[in-house]
């Protein structure tokens, strides 16, 4: 019921940055899809980097202004080194794992994130990035990646595996651009017209990652896509 609930008043949240959330969200979708796999979670990572005056704001006011608009309340974490100051505040709410955190650096750049995961299959997915993204949009430009996660009946030969990587990358029209494949997993990077955030890996932009293992405890083989770049360990 939580759930439920969490998700109704997410939805009725107007937000300024939906062609964000739908530029990186939809295309991964199409591309998940397309393989056939069965979702069992996902991972959402989100900054800005601050400009002035907000950079010189507390780092326990920007956090809690960000937790205000989220509604997670938990334990504050403090950390610091010779090159940072770090505060963050995480919990979990209806199945969903919410991480707020506020980083300055010694050069005085301030950085807000959001880590949100759910373990749901795809439940919230978008309700999470909308939100996610809503709340930082207002400071500054928001830079969003998204995994999802999920499982097909395995193992899967070498041959499947790369069956399942041309599956997804034709749906979306992305082009390899490296990877690698070893007997544990699979991992390939590409470019897609449909996504727009890139990064650069080994000299080239890629904004589509997708990566297969075979899960011998749980006797399935785990798929991850991710755009720019899976998040999550594999």
């Amino acid at each position: 019921m939580k759930t439920v609930l969490w998700i109704g008043a997410v939805a009725a949240v107007l937000w300024v940055g939906a062609s964000v959330r739908a530029a990186v969200v939809s295309p991964l979708l199409t591309a998940f899809n397309s393989t056939h796999a069965k979702p069992t979670g996902f991972s959402l990572n989100a900054w800005v980097e601050l400009g002035a005056p907000a950079q010189t704001q507390s780092l326990p006011v920007l956090v809690h202004q960000l937790t205000h608009s989220l509604h997670v309340q938990g334990p504050a974490i403090t950390a610091s080194g010779p090159t940072y100051q770090k505060y963050s505040v995480s919990a979990t709410v209806a199945g969903f794992y919410t991480d707020v955190i506020a980083e300055r650096l010694q050069n005085g750049n301030t950085f807000l994130v959001i880590d949100r995961t759910g373990s749901q299959g795809f439940q919230g997915l978008r309700e999470s990035s909308q939100i996610v993204s809503q709340v930082l949009s207002p400071r500054g430009s928001v830079h969003l990646s998204v995994t999802l996660e999920g499982s097909l009946p395995g193992p899967l030969s070498a041959v499947e595996e790369e069956n399942v990587v041309n599956q997804a990358f034709s749906a979306v029209g992305a082009t390899r651009v490296n990877g690698i494949a070893t007997p544990q997993y699979v991992s390939i990077a590409g470019h897609s017209n449909l996504l727009q955030d890139s990064e650069n890996l080994q000299g080239h932009p890629v904004n589509i990652q997708v990566a297969l293992n075979y899960n011998t405890y749980w006797g399935q083989e785990q798929i991850d896509i991710g755009s720019p770049l899976v998040t999550v360990t594999y």
